[in-house]
């Protein structure tokens, strides 16, 4: 469950190029079935890179909603924007909210092209993160899917559970702990991804 105070000071925190003289611009995002207050620069400098045409036209039109890469921000605040890119935010057409972040490409709304699943962090050591990275680059992987994100810097681990578990429990150490997270084993189809020092697994289960 999101607290929307917490959520609003962590994003104004983050925020890469926030002036400390700025005066922050609020918005409302529908997280989880509840509206949720926050604060971003519209001076920042890559504005124009996160912020599509087609958000700020429906903004306009429709009021002041928050643009997808400041909720993405909220819900991962420990990443940059560049690391954030494998990220998309996952929409639940019911309650019209967002329910999360997924893996893989972006509509103009920030929104999954394809959602599959819901992504958590399951390490945050960066021990976790270089090793698995260090595994992939040195293809040490069998019967796992290997990608890499070149801006994002971000190694992507595909595949069943079964063989992402194997896979992991190899390398020991601080990885082989990220495959007993329930994320990992309790999905059939799962990705894990390395990226800013931290580890997130994605898959169905809920």
């Amino acid at each position: 469950m999101f607290r929307p105070t917490l959520i609003a000071l962590a994003l104004l925190a983050a925020a890469p190029a926030l002036a400390q003289e700025a005066e922050p611009t609020f918005c409302t995002a529908r997280i989880n079935d509840r509206d949720v207050v926050m604060g971003y620069d519209k001076a920042e400098a890559r504005l124009s890179e996160n912020y599509s045409r087609r958000e700020q036209l429906a903004a306009r039109i429709g009021g002041e909603a928050c643009p997808s890469y400041v909720v993405l921000r909220s819900l991962t605040p420990e990443l940059s924007d560049d690391e954030r890119g494998p990220f998309c935010l996952r929409h639940d057409e019911g309650s019209e909210s967002v329910i999360g972040y997924d893996l893989g490409p972006r509509d103009a709304y920030g929104r999954c092209e394809e959602p599959s699943g819901l992504c958590r962090r399951v390490n945050r050591t960066r021990e976790a993160s270089v090793a698995i990275a260090g595994a992939a680059a040195r293809r040490s992987f069998n019967g796992v899917e290997t990608a890499a994100g070149t801006k994002s810097g971000a190694v992507i681990l595909s595949g069943t559970a079964g063989t992402i578990t194997s896979a992991l429990g190899s390398i020991g150490g601080a990885a082989a702990a990220v495959a007993s997270a329930p994320a990992v084993i309790a999905g059939a189809a799962v990705s894990v991804v390395a990226v800013g020092g931290a580890v997130y697994a994605c898959s169905d289960a809920r």
